[in-house]
């Protein structure tokens, strides 16, 4: 296989914030129906582009984006210091319960940050995603080469203050693309609130723990409504999954 033709490698591992520990996680902390996900490029030893996109309550989307500028969407040491820098950001899209923010990170001081410490190990050119929930921070590098992935593991562990443990993942070949929700989500506002609130209140359980009319009293929308704008999503989301997993030509059924 030509160089050009190389899949990238994954590295994924998962932080855990002790409530107290970070301004930033506190915020998930307190609302555990919030996300957030980034997906970062690094352009240079200390610069980066990232997407940030926030989903939740209208309430705590506002308070974590307020915080974040506050931050100037700047990396968050692991370490006991705090990082510094600069930062352009720019609002891509904004609704009650989604955001998309883009921002330019440079200058940033040399701070034990996930970024900061990966680019000792990495080339440049990594990608990293992130997925922010409820005190825990998932996160996946997407690199050329894994050869410093043990070292860059040893850091992780040494830098990590009190109050903030890392926990290994896998490493393995990059097979697809988890960036879905920032740049490919084909839902509509509205399609992605009514699966949400869907989701959240156990429409999807089984047994259902609310109807769709109760639903749909609930979000104060008509009933009609509500179910077209779950089929929609729905239709959506069968669609993507069957597009990126296609049946075998083998393939029973059971």
């Amino acid at each position: 296989m030509s160089e050009s033709m190389a899949r990238l490698r994954e590295f994924t591992f998962t932080l855990t914030y002790e409530p107290g520990e970070d301004q930033v996680v506190d915020v998930f902390h307190d609302h555990p129906n919030l996300r957030a996900s980034t997906v970062d490029v690094t352009t240079g030893q200390t610069s980066c582009v990232r997407l940030v996109q926030l989903t939740g309550p209208p309430e705590a989307a506002d308070r974590l984006e307020t915080t974040l500028a506050d931050r100037d969407y700047l990396p968050r040491a692991i370490g006991t210091d705090r990082c510094c820098g600069t930062s352009t950001s720019y609002r891509l899209e904004c609704s009650a319960r989604r955001r998309l923010i883009y921002a330019y990170v440079g200058d940033v001081c040399d701070c034990r940050s996930i970024h900061n410490v990966a680019s000792d190990h990495l080339d440049r050119g990594t990608i990293f995603e992130s997925c922010n929930h409820a005190g825990r921070e998932r996160w996946r590098l997407l690199m050329r080469s894994d050869e410093e992935v043990g070292a860059l593991y040893d850091d992780l562990e040494t830098f990590c203050r009190d109050g903030v443990s890392v926990e290994v993942g896998h490493i393995g070949d990059a097979t697809e693309w988890h960036g879905d929700a920032v740049v490919d989500d084909d839902l509509t506002g509205s399609q992605r609130e009514a699966i949400e609130q869907a989701a959240a209140r156990g429409y999807y359980e089984r047994p259902r723990a609310i109807t769709i009319g109760e639903l749909a009293s609930e979000l104060d929308v008509p009933e009609s409504t509500l179910s077209y704008r779950l089929r929609m999503a729905e239709s959506r989301l069968v669609k993507r999954y069957l597009d990126r997993f296609p049946a075998s030509d083998d393939a029973t059924l059971v």
